[in-house]
């Protein structure tokens, strides 16, 4: 049996101008020729020519949202492929054709698509700014309902589509907005696919044109990081790189993993710090140079060739989803505590079974001497299977503080003490670090307090 063929032909932006001569000559030899809708350009062309053809636009008002049209124009496209044993389907653009996609899915055993492409109204806006000599070179596409789940870049040219109405253009903006500043020119495009010429304007007069429609788009130059006051990942790995080259700073291009080491302890603490606090931008700028650390230190990986900033995302994002199986996979975890434990049995499938020795071996010797008693404490627990009890761990606190009463009680039995504390702390679900950095911070208030008082 001879394999039916449904060829997608793509009209390109609403006009026939830019309808490419296979388009036109697969749609001419169709057996079969359906438009998506008659609301595009070609429709006339093909009219004026004698050209048969039918549209899914009675889809349209048959179907209550667009996953339920799409899954419908996918089913109607097949059945009638299956009539005529051959079948041409003609979209604006498939590349970004939700219909087609639907197709492609769905297609029985038997039938093959191939596709005709053609001139994109991105590749229109394109051409409409040439004549202010922006470079598209690279250019990006993006439609303007899809922004919510992109986040926008910088550096590349990038043209976003569909901007049919002002509500959608504010959010447009608002996005871009993100990196860019609201003084900064753009190019509005309202009609790409007639040949209209682009009209610089301010981004922050995107939403105040006269007129949008499915064809209005508008292109935004790429604008280097040192250009911009905010700034991406990836700029930011670029600053990096430009310090550690060439050229760059004599202190950056020293550094090393060893002598790094004390700013990551000293950047991290600092980070830890202001998270108690009521500073929002204070955290940003904290937890920007502790990233400062991360992104430093990649690059020196990298040019070592031992691993790049790519490995360290890679790893904890693959973390991140191994870790989650709640919710990337097939465990349940109602609760918080839950969670923990799907988390611990995913990192006993990553390292295989580990001891109570390999476990707390594990515990890095640089975290603060409280924070790390309770982490040793509690992953020997979770090795052993031996939990322990608020009771049991308030005895041994009660003991430990006894001993310190005996004559010649030091160091030692204040570290038993201490860790006793750390017990007690674990088995109450509290954390002894936070606990302690709280009391002192009350009481130097108290202090501060006191002092004013008195004077």
């Amino acid at each position: 049996m001879n394999q039916r063929i449904i060829t997608i032909a793509a009209l390109g932006p609403d006009t026939g101008d830019m309808l490419t001569l296979g388009a036109l000559s697969a749609m001419r030899g169709a057996k079969r020729l359906i438009l998506r809708t008659a609301q595009h350009g070609v429709a006339a062309l093909l009219e004026s020519e004698g050209v048969a053809y039918e549209t899914l636009d009675a889809l349209y008002e048959a179907c209550e949202d667009f996953d339920e049209l799409c899954e419908a124009a996918a089913d109607a496209l097949i059945a009638r492929a299956e009539e005529a044993g051959e079948l041409c389907y003609a979209v604006s653009e498939p590349g970004s054709d939700a219909t087609v996609r639907a197709l492609a899915k769905a297609l029985p055993e038997g039938m093959a698509l191939r596709v005709v492409g053609g001139l994109t109204l991105s590749q229109a806006a394109a051409c409409a700014v040439i004549p202010y000599g922006v470079n598209t070179e690279n250019l990006r596409t993006i439609t303007a309902l899809s922004t919510d789940e992109i986040r926008v870049q910088a550096d590349c040219p990038q043209v976003i589509t569909e901007i049919d109405t002002k509500y959608i253009a504010s959010d447009v903006k608002l996005w871009l907005s993100d990196l860019f500043e609201d003084e900064m020119t753009v190019y509005f495009v309202e009609n790409a696919a007639d040949g209209t010429a682009a009209r610089p304007i301010l981004l922050c007069d995107l939403d105040r044109q006269p007129h949008y429609d499915h064809r209005t788009a508008v292109l935004v130059p790429a604008v280097s990081v040192y250009e911009r006051t905010r700034a991406t990942y990836e700029d930011f790995v670029q600053v990096i790189g430009r310090l550690r080259g060439p050229g760059g700073c004599p202190w950056d291009r020293a550094q090393t993993h060893h002598t790094l080491r004390q700013y990551m302890i000293e950047e991290a603490c600092e980070a830890a710090e202001v998270m108690d606090g009521d500073d929002p931008m204070k955290i940003a700028d904290e937890l920007g140079d502790v990233l400062l650390q991360v992104v430093l230190n990649a690059a020196i990986g990298a040019e070592h060739r031992d691993f790049t900033d790519r490995d360290v995302t890679s790893m904890a994002a693959h973390k991140m989803i191994t870790r989650h199986e709640h919710v990337f996979g097939t465990a349940r975890a109602k609760d918080a505590q839950a969670v923990t434990s799907v988390w611990e049995n995913a990192k006993k499938k990553e390292r295989g079974e580990q001891t109570a020795l390999e476990r707390v071996r594990d515990v890095a010797p640089s975290l603060p001497g409280l924070m790390r008693a309770q982490k040793v404490v509690r992953r020997q627990m979770q090795a052993q299977g031996t939990p322990v009890s608020r009771e049991d761990a308030l005895s041994q606190v009660i003991t430990s503080a006894k001993a310190m009463e005996k004559a010649g009680a030091g160091e030692r039995e204040l570290g038993a003490l201490l860790e006793a504390c750390a017990l007690l702390a674990h088995a109450m679900d509290l954390d002894a670090e936070t606990a302690l950095r709280a009391k002192t911070a009350a009481r130097i208030a108290d202090l501060a307090e006191e002092s004013g008082k008195n004077c």
